[in-house]
């Protein structure tokens, strides 16, 4: 009871926010709104909380409307698409690396609080993996929660207000369409295959990846070609936005306006980065530069995806990229720090 109680206020001020800011007609409205809102409130110390399970439920129908981003075509899109691995991979070196140089000169990190900082994705794997390596857990909690809340906060509004971008998400109808019905019971379909899959695979976000994947075969396959109604797509927005905003409770801003400022340096670094491949490598790979930028962003898998699905940019291509980002991230950061550590105590001795 006090859970759904905590998840009730959470969501009410969520809502309050998104409400008032679609009114407003900003873009990311449901998912901005809410995060500023339920933000401001944990900061003030507000109990709120996101239930788990609806967290989840919410990701996995993010999942399905992110792979209704892929089609019959992608397949002959994928072929295209080396060049945006090999940029991600450079992408996701470089910047760690760089990231890494700044927090131990500037921001005066240990050598491993830095290192689990600087990667750019896997929060909690970092999190957990860096404090049990002996960093300073908070302080690598704050770096990526804050990441997230800093890329998701600005990226829209800078295409939006910045380059003058007018591309559009979705456009499906609030409920849906009776006609869609079928296609609908496939979606459910996906989504249920692709939770369970992804579970027992281990999938890494499996509640989010594993729909889809699932939902992506049925797209690229014919098997259906609906989106679900728009109404799901702001309930996931407000979910999920009202959550990053309740990471930060139990902080105080005067407490960790100093680490914020150091992710805030460290995320415009990432991304002007990102901005540069763009502009160099977009006519070679065939995709749009606001579809590079969005791939190769360091924010959280579903909060970047949906980013794209809203505004409508390479869906398809960004998810991809971000799939393959944070799997790579959550697989190779840990094991590359145990060939590190190594080699720092041959240096220490």
């Amino acid at each position: 009871m006090q859970d759904f109680k905590r998840t009730a206020l959470a969501l009410l001020i969520g809502g309050i926010g998104g409400g008032l800011f679609f009114i407003a007609d900003l873009p990311l409205a449901w998912m901005l709104g809410s995060m500023c809102f339920s933000t401001v409130a944990a900061l003030r110390g507000v109990n709120l909380a996101v239930n788990g399970t609806l967290r989840k439920i919410m990701t996995a129908i993010l999942g399905v409307m992110l792979g209704c981003g892929f089609s019959t075509d992608t397949l002959n899109a994928m072929s295209r698409w080396t060049g945006g691995l090999l940029l991600l991979f450079v992408s996701v070196a470089l910047s760690m690396w760089l990231v890494y140089l700044f927090y131990r000169r500037i921001g005066k990190f240990d050598p491993i609080t830095a290192y689990f900082s600087a990667a750019p994705g896997g929060l909690n794997v970092m999190y957990e993996v860096g404090e049990a390596k002996g960093g300073h857990g908070p302080t690598i909690a704050l770096i990526h929660a804050s990441r997230i809340l800093i890329l998701v906060m600005t990226v829209p509004m800078i295409f939006r207000y910045g380059v003058g971008f007018t591309g559009g998400g979705q456009t499906t109808s609030l409920f849906g369409s009776i006609q869609d019905v079928v296609g609908d019971g496939w979606l459910l379909l996906a989504a249920l295959i692709g939770y369970i899959g992804g579970y027992f695979c281990r999938l890494p976000a499996y509640h989010l990846m594993g729909p889809l994947l699932a939902t992506a075969v049925f797209q690229m396959t014919g098997i259906t070609d609906v989106s679900p109604p728009m109404i799901l797509v702001y309930a996931a927005q407000l979910v999920i936005g009202t959550a990053i905003g309740a990471r930060f409770l139990g902080t105080r801003f005067r407490q960790i306006r100093h680490v914020i400022g150091l992710s805030f340096a460290s995320t415009t670094l990432m991304v002007l980065i990102a901005a540069v491949f763009a502009f160099l490598f977009a006519e070679t790979i065939g995709v749009s530069a606001a579809g590079i930028v969005l791939a190769l962003s360091p924010g959280g898998l579903a909060e970047m995806s949906l980013v794209a699905l809203a505004l409508g940019i390479d869906v398809a291509f960004v998810s991809t990229m971000h799939v393959i980002r944070i799997s790579l991230i959550i697989a190779l950061v840990p094991m590359a720090f145990s060939v590190i550590e190594r080699i720092w105590a041959k240096q220490a001795k």
